[in-house]
């Protein structure tokens, strides 16, 4: 490097041959770095460019570094700086924003909002793109192990045979948007625990438990409920609540085929997710949408959701301790949450 310095910085050397500190000075001559010693004389002389410089810590020394690994430690930060910077040498990016509040402070607020960034927008795009690209035969093996788990949970249904067929007659009736890929089936179970509740497993299974249809019949509004649910299964919604909350599981399967991951996650994670009101809004239009196409008056699934509320409602105010209390907590709001916007948007869409 061009120039020269007259200055000199107190330095100790380490000659590799002994774990002696050598008191020397370091000088810049003609591109070139001298280190001193207590007399004067030159110990070694090297080029600037052969020479490695240790980024630059607020309280640690710095390191000259030579090719054979002996190395010179620096602890006047300020005359060794002004040493550099008359050589023309610069610090590095990552250096100089350790040493920076201002770099550092706008790194934390770059990281932050790349955090929510990614939390709010590109988490849940993958998770979308993730879920849309499984095939229907993985979907329905991630369905059957779900199933397997739920049925742990609850027992055999007690609902009538008639009921139950009639239920299902229903919605085997309604003209639905095409969707090639899942083979819809209604199961029932005694909901116990899980109260009154109709779940969309994976791969087009929907299970309603009796305490559902007991709360809310088997006409019209059931009908409803299983649109709603359909359109949880049609847009994939389980799967990708599932994936955005196991980004490592779902990406492995994407990238590499490895569903093993999955088969062991899915089921417990299907079993105690949440639905974004997102996705409750896009399941409420479909299910709205297809009781028009069907001729059914939307209103009767918001009335169905409003009994669903009243029933929440009133099971809040009693002992948190009661049996019946934890059965209104594990119920239908505790996968599909519920407002008292979406059943006005339901009526006000609906009519």
């Amino acid at each position: 490097m061009p120039g020269a310095t007259p200055e000199r910085v107190a330095a100790r050397y380490f000659d590799t041959r002994s774990s002696r500190a050598h008191l020397v000075t370091i000088q810049v001559q003609q591109g070139h770095a001298e280190l001193h010693d207590a007399q004067g004389d030159v110990l070694r002389r090297a080029p600037l460019a052969s020479l490695r410089v240790s980024e630059r810590i607020r309280r640690g020394p710095r390191l000259v570094t030579f090719d054979d690994g002996a190395y010179c430690e620096v602890t006047d930060h300020a005359a060794f700086d002004a040493m550099l910077a008359a050589t023309g040498y610069r610090e590095g990016m990552v250096s100089r924003a350790q040493n920076s509040w201002r770099m550092a402070i706008l790194s934390l607020v770059g990281l932050v909002a790349f955090v929510v960034v990614s939390s709010f927008y590109l988490l849940p795009w993958t998770a979308a793109l993730v879920a849309k690209t499984i095939p229907s035969t993985l979907e329905a093996q991630l369905g059957n192990a779900t199933l397997q788990s739920l049925d742990e949970l609850v027992r055999p249904s007690a609902l009538p045979a008639a009921d139950q067929q009639r239920i299902r007659d229903s919605f085997a009736a309604l003209r639905r948007p095409e969707d090639a890929g899942h083979n819809y089936r209604i199961l029932f179970r005694k909901g116990g625990r899980i109260g009154a509740n109709a779940l969309a497993l994976p791969g087009g299974t929907i299970v309603v438990t009796d305490e559902l249809v007991d709360l809310i019949g088997t006409g019209a509004g059931m009908t409803g409920v299983l649109a709603h649910e359909a359109g949880h299964v049609a847009e994939r919604h389980g799967l990708q609540q599932v994936f955005q909350a196991s980004v490592v599981g779902a990406m492995s399967t994407y990238l590499f085929g490895d569903v093993s991951v999955l088969l062991a996650t899915v089921p417990a994670a299907v079993l105690s997710m949440r639905y974004s009101r997102e996705h409750e809004r896009e399941a409420d239009a479909f299910a709205v949408q297809v009781m028009r196409d069907n001729r059914l008056p939307p209103a009767a699934l918001a009335d169905a959701l409003q009994k669903l509320e009243d029933t929440h409602g009133g099971r809040r105010t009693k002992q948190a301790a009661s049996d019946e209390d934890d059965d209104g907590k594990s119920g239908f709001f505790s996968t599909h949450p519920l407002t008292r916007e979406r059943i006005e948007a339901i009526r006000g869409g609906g009519g």
